[in-house]
């Protein structure tokens, strides 16, 4: 049975009472991250007693070429990214104990792969939304997306395991965790490295051929439910409910530099050239000198509308990034802004950009899938269920 982490209870104590005792109406809008961090904690707590669970989360989002793919609730969609035409649907009809909130992934073998919260890892032909195989092993759901590399695909799962699988979905070694992990795991080809971040507040690295552990980072203080980023010189980074950004030196796991953010960071940086963009749920939005540590500027939360949980988008002299308002924002490489726009709904997703557009997947609204021009119009919006 999955366990709250002890250290995660210590480290935000404080913050986790704020939740408690503040009423739902009147709550704070990180409260509301907050809040779906618990119910998937809960819900995978009664899952591993044997209840009937209702989960939720945000949708997963994957683009290549010109289609995206969306996992969401009953279904994986594949979208036409020129114009938001639906091109199919996984699976064809709903199925109320099949629900998909994990990012897709493509292997090199052109499979689309996606984790379900029924334990299942399905693999889909991403050209007409047919199922190739599944694999059944796990013994919990996938909260994190899988990597695929050419060495395979790698899985973490909710029953604190990381499962690696040839492209036949066979197994090949599981390696378990203290706890669980809610990130895609990052792959360094120059070390045969396999980095996983876990909510035990520490980060593994891992042969990707044998699962043997390569090294195990110390406490770093706090959760870690991004994906962690890697840069060429080999400095992994990564964010933590400790209110904090760490460099660790990939080769080893010591810590580089640490610095401290206003609120939770709920997702991995973005790294572009020399310097790092991330946000926290306090509603800040960074950008960090990826060598040193420090802050090259700061856009304050009464500039913003909300949490910011999902990574930025770097792009030709942009940063573009969502906050849980529903709105997306454009920031120069020096943290003008340079427009917002609502779109409606929460925003957690990271957005995407296929082509000249900008993509990105609200919920608690009709559209699941809303395209921008790289100036904020509205190109086109996609509704899985038109009346």
């Amino acid at each position: 049975m999955t366990r709250f982490p002890d250290r995660l209870v210590e480290n935000d104590h404080a913050q986790t009472q704020s939740l408690r005792s503040t009423k739902t109406q009147s709550m704070k809008p990180k409260h509301l991250l907050i809040t779906t961090f618990l119910l998937l904690l809960a819900g995978t707590l009664s899952a591993c007693a044997g209840g009937a669970t209702t989960a939720s989360s945000w949708p997963g989002l994957f683009v290549n070429g010109g289609t995206a793919f969306i996992a969401y609730n009953t279904h994986v969609y594949a979208v036409d990214a020129s114009n938001g035409d639906e091109v199919w649907r996984f699976p064809a009809e709903p199925d109320n104990q099949i629900t998909f909130y994990t990012e897709p992934t493509l292997t090199p073998d052109e499979q689309l792969v996606v984790g379900s919260y029924n334990n299942v890892l399905y693999s889909i032909n991403p050209d007409n939304g047919t199922m190739n195989w599944t694999f059944t092993g796990a013994r919990n759901r996938f909260v994190a997306g899988p990597l695929a590399t050419e060495r395979g695909i790698f899985a973490p799962n909710a029953d604190k395991n990381v499962y690696a699988l040839d492209f036949e979905g066979n197994l090949r070694w599981e390696f378990e965790l203290d706890s669980e992990s809610w990130a895609q795991p990052v792959s360094d080809p120059e070390c045969t490295c396999l980095y996983v971040t876990s909510m035990d507040h520490t980060v593994y690295a891992l042969n990707p051929e044998s699962g043997t552990l390569l090294w195990r980072s110390r406490d770093l203080g706090g959760a870690i439910v991004g994906s962690p980023a890697l840069s060429e010189a080999g400095a992994l980074y990564v964010g933590t409910f400790g209110s904090a950004m760490l460099a660790l030196d990939s080769q080893d796991g010591e810590e580089l530099w640490r610095f401290p953010t206003e609120g939770w960071v709920w997702s991995g940086p973005a790294l572009s050239e020399d310097r790092l963009y991330f946000g926290d749920l306090n509603g800040y939005f960074y950008a960090v000198d990826a060598t040193t540590g420090t802050q090259a500027w700061r856009i304050g939360s009464e500039q913003l509308d909300g949490p910011i949980a999902g990574s930025p988008l770097v792009e030709k002299g942009a940063i573009y990034f969502t906050t849980e308002s529903g709105t997306i924002y454009a920031v120069d490489l020096e943290g003008k802004i340079l427009w917002s726009q609502p779109v409606g709904g929460k925003l957690y997703t990271p957005p995407a950009n296929p082509d000249e557009i900008i993509l990105v997947t609200p919920i608690e609204t009709d559209d699941l899938l809303v395209a921008l021009t790289k100036a904020g119009a509205k190109r086109w919006a996609f509704n899985p269920n038109p009346e």
